[in-house]
Formats: structure tokens, C-alpha cells, sequence
């Protein structure tokens, strides 16, 4: 695709100023689902189609290296994985006892200690062509390796990804309502990750980050509150490695 052509329809985008968010205000991608309705549309409302299916990403600063979640996939195995994550290995949420919590990050690398009882990893196992969450006691003796991954299901997960908007946001509220001015973006384009995401996830580039809480008490639905929630667990990446993952970059400034 032509980087001119890319770089064009941001700059028009920004020049759009501050956008109606047009989804709800608690919706944490609503940003980058307004992009998207503006991405490639012309004066005729119509859709350019070299911009369909760009992924868009939002963050509130480019110039940070916070990780960045790349997709979500629910594990291959057992059914269910993320409530088996939560029922097993989480612990009685701090405001509601009664509902599990289970969130942390893991890596490929390394051990990482979760609430001070278990030693827990990313495990790939390339003989079987899964990704396992390996959860040892603290003397690295095996408690649970029932949750894996097919390397299938995770190149599945991520075929989305084979071309990426990264776009700098500023979020203003005007009259009772959230509007988003987009400042800057790095285009991803040539995506290498059907033959080195493995390796990523295997040298701890890309982490799993499990995000398994509760609905707080800013939600609308007062039914909810309090309620389990899959905040969208997932595998996720530093801004600064994201770059490993794509052959071109197109870096557009802020103005």
C-alpha cells in the first residue's frame, strides 16, 4: 500500500479536530472504533477498500513503551479456560470475597511468583505445537499444566494483525460527552508474526497478561456490579518490540 496514501488519510482524520465518541463512554476501545468508522471513508460515505482490514490500536501516548495487547484468544484447552483460570488459581477479589480475581503477567523467559504461593510461566512446547501456562509450587515442581494453547488457535487469534494503525489520542469531554482529537500514529504494515510470534512468546517479547475481575461500580447496569468480568486477557507487547513483528513502519509526527 501506498505510505503517502496512509499518511494522507490520517492527517485528514486529525484535521477533523475532536470526534464524538459515539460508542459508550466506558467502552475502553471506543477510540479506536471511531477511528475506524472514519478510516478510508469519502465524501460519499463510502469505504476505501485499501484500508479494510487495517487493525486500529489507541494509546494515550506514542512516545511510551506500555504494552500494547495484541489479540485475545481463549486457551485451546480445557473448555472454558478462563473460568478454569479463575475458579483454580485465582483468590477472593479485595472488595468482593465472594467472586474470584486472577490477573498477572507471564513470560516465556522466565518464572514470574503469583500471590506469593505458586511460580507460574509461558511454556512453549514445539514437539506438541502448544503454548502451555505452566504452574509449579515454589519449589518448581509441576501443580497445573492444563491450559494451553494450539499454535493454530493462536495464528488464528492473530490474523488480524497483518496491518496496524497505532494512533496517539487526546480524550476531551464536551458537554457531558467523550470526543477524541487523534495527534500522531505509527503505521505497522508486512507482518512477520505467522513465522516468529512463537519465537516472540518463547523469549518473553510478547507476554500473556491474564486480566480475569470484577464489573466496578462505574458501570451503568447496576446489575452488574460486582459481577465476574473478562477484562480481555491476552497476549500482549512493548511499543519498542512491536517492531519486531513487522517488515515496514510508517512513522506520521505530531503537528
Amino acid at each position: 500500500m501506498n505510505p503517502e496514501k496512509i499518511k494522507e488519510e490520517f492527517i485528514r482524520i486529525r484535521n477533523l479536530g475532536f470526534i464524538l465518541n459515539t460508542r459508550s463512554d466506558t467502552n475502553d476501545g471506543s477510540a479506536g472504533n471511531v477511528f475506524e468508522d472514519h478510516l478510508g471513508v469519502n465524501e460519499n460515505n463510502l469505504r476505501e477498500p485499501d484500508f479494510d482490514g487495517f487493525e486500529v490500536k489507541t494509546k494515550k501516548y506514542l512516545e511510551s513503551d506500555s504494552y500494547i495487547s495484541l489479540f485475545t484468544q481463549r486457551p485451546s484447552h480445557p473448555n472454558n479456560g478462563d473460568s478454569y483460570m479463575r475458579d483454580n488459581w485465582g483468590i477472593p477479589d479485595d472488595t468482593v470475597p465472594s467472586v474470584k480475581c486472577f490477573r498477572t503477567s507471564l513470560h516465556g523467559h522466565r518464572w514470574s511468583l503469583v500471590y506469593g504461593t505458586h511460580q507460574m510461566k509461558v511454556e512453549v512446547d514445539r514437539e506438541q505445537q502448544r503454548v502451555y501456562i505452566h504452574r509449579s509450587d515454589l519449589n518448581y515442581q509441576t501443580v497445573d499444566r492444563n491450559v494451553y494453547w494450539n499454535f493454530s488457535d493462536i495464528k488464528r487469534g492473530s490474523k488480524k494483525l497483518n496491518n496496524l494503525f497505532l494512533v496517539g489520542v487526546e480524550v476531551k469531554n464536551i458537554n457531558g460527552r467523550d470526543h477524541f482529537k487523534y495527534i500522531d500514529s505509527i503505521v505497522y504494515m508486512d507482518y512477520l508474526g505467522d513465522t516468529n510470534l512463537i519465537d516472540l512468546i518463547e523469549d518473553g517479547t510478547v507476554r500473556y497478561d491474564n486480566r480475569l475481575g470484577i464489573y466496578g461500580q462505574e458501570v451503568s447496569d447496576v446489575s452488574k456490579r460486582g459481577k465476574p468480568h473478562n477484562h480481555g486477557g491476552g497476549f500482549r507487547v512493548s511499543r519498542q518490540n512491536l517492531d519486531k513483528l513487522y517488515g515496514t513502519k510508517l512513522v506520521i509526527p505530531r503537528e
